[in-house]
């Protein structure tokens, strides 16, 4: 198709015409005279696009600055494969004009909507404060006191569009914005349906699980009541840190279940008020008749709530006051707990402090870092300091078994727990750093190490005045630096400080690529000579000692000389299986030993099977495409490595990205199952039944079960591009960390793109990209440069 006029643009340092027709809005395109890099399709109308804020599974949103009014706004535009497809634009339209429908201040206005480059857009108020998606994986949970107002405010919104003969359909913690002021906005009014105050019935499910009604997930008629349902379960979420069905499947009779099998909130969540608790399992009752009857009744009842939470002397039936009501309750318990409890509080009865062991070391941990006071009896919540130092033991415990994820959540809900006194709160927010860093969640880390700084950068009492040299440094520092520098810190001469500060700044050099780096801080820590007698920072020093292991091992392999001949490369791969298993360390070392895996995978294809160079080709993304979908990933590698120009509408380095990534997935599923056959039903192409797979011998032979008994030597051109992300699924249900959940999702994605249904890929890699931003970047980087 022609280039219009707007798509004909001039370079800005050679002034040649460049055809921006095929390339998305912000794009970085690359002059072909003169090679210097040109930022193109900025300007959308009064609109100049400043940077990219989200990405959508049909849209993505960038920020804008509006040249008429001097203001920024949030400027949604559809995408290209979607802006050709009338069903779609008319979805588009109609979403703009039913937000503009109605005004409310806890739902975002649109402005204005338009077109430019054959892309719609609706132009609406910038939100700046993030949404509650974001909170929640910042925070773990989000109190009651914070979360209450915000709710009312929601609650509202939804009022205002119920009242203008709406339903949202898609409320969730990603569609729940804060402005600058920290009050609530829902936005993204997408799946939205006109009710005129009664039910309506959808042409289209479009939800996400974790929060969709179930009246949704049947197809039947909805109301108000639905988004009540999705609502309550959004404040499930953010409120137990959990959400209430984590069931992804939108399978009728999956979902259907997981719905009716969700525990009641006080259940999940012991330490949230009976109050706030009601509020949300009324919101989620499976029948919505058992619903609230209307929102008004919901606000109420969260506006009671609310008194509760904040101390307020709400009156039950019999004129008592709930809080006085639950002090009753609560003496009773201790009185009941009297008998068997009374020998260990005579043998407290006289110290101050309750040291945290680990349970393995019967010792007392000197560390006075560890400790929570026992002086305040108990706090206004309800939760005394034993139950404080309860929630700490376990985050260790935790931490210590390895399963850094969970330790990493309760160190940070520590953290933001006001009850949790000094030193304790401090050093809840180290761990959490540590965790996330240990768990190869790099950008996780940074948020925590954020919040910890701010915390001691507000001079908590009691903290220890060693903190402020021996660690804020490395806390202030994390999210800029590219390394630290061993010989240029100074953390002070505190030891137990310094410690940590060096620890820290150690994991994060590691995780950000540099490993020889690390060194030095790691040596400085397992060198320590004055920790025997502390287990916990005993413990991390064996953990640097692991490090350091697994550091020699991969700087043993980069030393090694480029292998001249195929079956060398082959030994070389089967080594660095054998030294995967060695491995003791999670994130980039893994990450290292597969990439090499993968260099040497390519040069050993090309040593055993010379490819001569083959001159360009028009049709090259036809040849690519036909090998993809019989999983030649390898051989298309090749293919484009003999390649001198750029195929036509897409880069060869995007297409080299996708197919290194997609060639992982299957490299992945096959180390899988050479460990762990597994059971699961799949079809071949033909229709077979199989019952389960394994990779077996030497040859790494794909065999399946079938039902008869009958064990089939197969291939992966034997399965569907569905029935493999089927199988993918399922192995990644218990990763090793989340970061290497996050890796499979993203091999996966470029599988699916490379191989299957790119449609499906691109609304998949959308909501990745919600969820990590790492991810996001790395995904706007190949996706510029693939064919549309």
């Amino acid at each position: 198709m022609a280039a219009s006029e707007e798509e004909i643009i001039t370079c800005y340092a050679c002034a040649a015409p460049m055809n921006v027709a095929d390339v998305a809005p912000y794009s970085r395109v690359v002059c072909p005279g003169c090679r210097t890099e040109n930022r193109v399709k900025k300007h959308f109308g009064p609109y100049t696009l400043t940077r990219r804020h989200a990405i959508g599974g049909m849209s993505s949103v960038f920020v804008a600055k509006d040249e008429a009014l001097d203001r920024e706004v949030a400027l949604k535009i559809l995408s290209e494969e979607y802006s050709k497809d009338e069903k779609r634009i008319t979805a588009f339209e109609e979403e703009a004009r039913l937000t503009a429908s109605f005004s409310h201040p806890n739902v975002v206005r649109v402005l204005t909507t338009g077109k430019a480059f054959d892309r719609f857009y609706i132009a609406m108020e910038f939100v700046p404060g993030g949404h509650f998606e974001h909170q929640i994986r910042q925070k773990g949970k989000i109190s009651e006191a914070e979360l209450l107002p915000l709710a009312i405010q929601v609650a509202e919104g939804l009022k205002g569009a119920h009242s203008a003969g709406l339903i949202h359909r898609d409320v969730k913690p990603g569609n729940i914005l804060l402005d600058s002021e920290g009050n609530a906005k829902i936005v993204d009014f997408g799946l939205a349906l006109v009710t005129k105050g009664g039910k309506a019935k959808a042409s289209e499910i479009w939800a996400t699980p974790y929060y969709v009604p179930p009246e949704t997930i049947e197809g039947g008629s909805e109301d108000f009541r639905s988004d009540m349902y999705a609502f309550g379960a959004t404040l499930y979420h953010a409120l137990a840190g959990i959400p209430a069905c984590d069931e992804e499947s939108m399978a009728t009779d999956v979902l259907r279940e997981a719905k009716k099998k969700i525990l009641p909130l006080k259940r999940v969540a012991p330490f949230l008020l009976d109050e706030t608790c009601a509020v949300i399992d009324r919101a989620m009752a499976y029948d919505s008749i058992k619903r609230f009857g209307s929102y008004d009744d919901m606000i109420a009842a969260l506006k009671t709530a609310l008194k509760a939470a904040n101390g307020e002397k709400a009156k039950d039936d019999e004129g008592v006051t709930l809080a006085d009501r639950r002090a009753e309750l609560r003496r009773r318990k201790r009185r009941g707990a009297f008998l068997t409890t009374s020998a260990l509080v005579l043998g407290i009865a006289g110290i101050t402090t309750l040291i945290l062991l680990n349970p393995s070391d019967p010792k007392p941990d000197k560390m006075t870092l560890r400790t929570v006071s026992l002086d305040g009896g108990e706090d206004d919540g309800g939760e005394t300091s034993q139950e404080i130092a309860i929630r700490y033991r376990n985050a260790r415990n935790a931490m210590a078994n390895g399963n850094f994820s969970k330790a990493e959540e309760a160190f940070a809900a520590l953290l933001m727990d006001e009850k949790v006194q000094e030193p304790t709160r401090t050093w809840a927010g180290l761990e959490a750093v540590v965790a996330a860093l240990m768990d190869g969640r790099g950008d996780l880390a940074k948020q925590h190490a954020a919040a910890a700084h701010e915390h001691l950068a507000n001079g908590p009492a009691g903290v220890d005045p060693g903190f402020i040299v021996g660690v804020q440094p490395v806390l202030r520092d994390m999210g800029e630096l590219p390394f630290f520098d061993f010989e240029a810190m100074d953390l002070g001469d505190a030891g137990v400080e310094r410690f940590m500060g060096y620890f820290i700044a150690g994991l994060k050099n590691w995780e950000q690529g540099g490993i020889e780096q690390s060194r030095a801080f790691l040596e400085n820590i397992a060198s320590e000579p004055t920790l025997s007698d502390d287990s916990v920072l005993a413990w991390y020093q064996e953990v640097s000692r692991k490090y350091l292991k697994d550091l020699d091992l991969i700087q043993s392999l980069s030393v090694e000389a480029v292998p001249a001949s195929a079956d060398e490369c082959r030994t070389r791969i089967e080594e660095l299986n054998r030294i995967l298993t060695l491995l003791e360390t999670r994130g980039r070392a893994r990450f290292n030993i597969r990439a090499r895996q993968l260099d040497l995978a390519r040069l050993q294809k090309s040593l055993g099977n010379p490819q001569p160079l083959v001159p360009e080709e028009k049709d090259v993304m036809t040849e690519i495409e036909s090998l993809a979908k019989n999983y030649r990933f390898v051989e298309i590698v090749d293919r484009v490595s003999t390649l001198k120009t750029d195929p036509p509408a897409c880069t060869r380095a995007s297409i080299l990205g996708i197919t290194e990534a997609a060639l992982v997935f299957l490299t992945e599923i096959e180390s899988d199952l050479k460990t762990k056959p597994v059971g699961l039903p799949l079809n071949l192409k033909d229709g077979t039944a199989i019952t389960s797979l394994a990779v077996t011998g030497v040859d790494d032979q794909l065999v399946g079960k079938l039902a008869s008994g009958e064990v089939r030597e197969l291939e992966w051109t034997d399965f569907s591009t569905d029935q493999l992300i089927e199988l993918h699924r399922e192995l990644v249900k218990i990763p090793d960390s989340e970061m290497e959940k996050l890796r499979r999702h993203e091999s996966a994605i470029a599988f699916e793109w490379l191989a299957g249904n790119r449609e499906r890929a691109l609304v998949a890699a959308g909501r990745l990209g919600e969820e990590s931003a790492g991810f996001k970047e790395r995904w706007e980087s190949i996706a510029s440069g693939l064919p549309k």
